[in-house]
């Protein structure tokens, strides 16, 4: 079988009758619990929030609000930024953007697509983190960006004669 025929029998076998469900979640080592959310509107005493598996909480509870993401891609001037736009929803998360400036660590964001057919096996983007954010009346915003390895010193330990003899012609 060619690549073509395996890849357009894969995609003819796809099941894609379920609703998908757009996710995003925000943690900082200041919050007590992260922050999730779920897209959609909300409809007060009937669709506030939705619980869905994640890792270690097979019931985690997301707050339905109006969110908007773009992926993480690759374009010809390079790599682009992740983007996300929450609305509505600065009286939820404000106090906890307060308390997240005093740190000197920043936002993680898990982006996740589930599906209802089966969601225990949703897609994830990880270990995202948030590279700048803004905060109004109506919205907050964010720009986001995987950690950037390059920039870490390797391998993260002091160099001394005792790990690193060649180094000091031993």
């Amino acid at each position: 079988m060619s690549v073509s025929a395996a890849l357009a029998e894969a995609w003819a076998s796809n099941d894609v009758s379920g609703d998908l469900l757009y996710t995003l979640e925000i943690d900082h080592i200041s919050f007590e619990t992260p922050l999730r959310f779920v897209q959609g509107t909300r409809v007060p005493e009937e669709y506030e929030t939705v619980s869905l598996p994640v890792a270690g909480n097979p019931a985690a509870v997301f707050t339905v609000v109006d969110f908007s993401w773009q992926r993480p891609g690759q374009e010809e001037g390079g790599v682009t930024k992740a983007r996300i736009r929450i609305d509505n929803v600065s009286r939820q998360i404000q106090e906890a953007l307060k308390a997240a400036v005093s740190a000197d660590t920043p936002f993680s964001v898990i982006y996740r697509e589930y599906s209802s057919k089966d969601p225990n096996h949703p897609e994830v983007f990880d270990r995202l983190r948030m590279r700048s954010a803004n905060l109004t009346a109506t919205s907050a915003s964010g720009e986001l960006g995987y950690e950037e390895i390059e920039l870490k010193g390797f391998p993260a330990r002091t160099y001394s004669s005792d790990l690193y003899s060649a180094l000091y012609g031993q």
